[in-house]
């Protein structure tokens, strides 16, 4: 029986290795920019061969001074709008009625929608109804449930924004159609005239008023 020569074993070991590393999957691991397999796939490789994790350790720490030495202080004003959007999201997991968070283009409609199944049915007036859930002197939000179209109107004072929780409908804008589901977002400009018309029976929505 022949055995293998070890020096050459490790030779071929060595070169599979520098093949690995030159292959970019350690830089997509540090990123997290791989499938579940493939990290497990790297995660084995590392503990078989340890000289990997040194590589490894060297590419974070190359990744983190690149990062230091190319970024950019961010506005105060962005910073303060980035801190805000968290803040929000977070009020969003929460739903205090207390303290309701303000709807957005990244607003979970069944955050909302669980929130407001809470309430007793509502009663439908002239094929409508409105329950208010936030109004102080910057902003009211409104639950609205209606059976109606809603008629053109335009604001001048306030950016009106609505959040569909179930059903369909068409809004138009200044000419402009839109198609709208639940779970869909949408801002009104100022000064521009628009509609809603029902696609569905029934259409639930959260309405937004927030004064300029």
């Amino acid at each position: 029986m022949i055995k293998p020569n070890k020096r050459t074993y490790r030779k071929k070991s060595s070169l599979n290795l520098k093949t690995y590393i030159e292959s970019g999957v350690l830089e997509l691991y540090v990123m997290d920019l791989l499938t579940e397999t493939e990290k497990v796939n790297v995660e084995r490789m590392l503990a078989a061969y340890p000289e990997l994790g040194n590589e490894l350790d060297k590419i974070q720490v190359s990744m983190e001074e690149q990062a230091i030495a190319t970024a950019v202080q961010a506005p105060k004003h962005l910073k303060k709008l980035v801190l805000d959007s968290i803040d929000n999201l977070q009020k969003e997991k929460i739903m205090d009625e207390n303290d309701l968070p303000l709807i957005n283009k990244f607003s979970v409609h069944l955050n909302w929608l669980n929130f407001v199944a809470s309430f007793d049915k509502p009663e439908l007036i002239d094929g409508r109804y409105v329950k208010v859930l936030r109004q102080d002197e910057q902003v009211t939000q409104l639950l609205i449930v209606s059976e109606t179209a809603i008629e053109q109107e335009v604001h001048q004072e306030e950016y009106e924004s609505f959040l569909i929780l179930a059903g369909e409908c068409k809004c138009t804008v200044a000419n402009e159609v839109r198609l709208m589901k639940a779970g869909d977002f949408m801002e009104i400009p100022l000064y521009e005239l628009h509609e809603v018309e029902l696609l569905s029976s029934q259409v639930t929505a959260i309405l937004q008023h927030i004064r300029v």
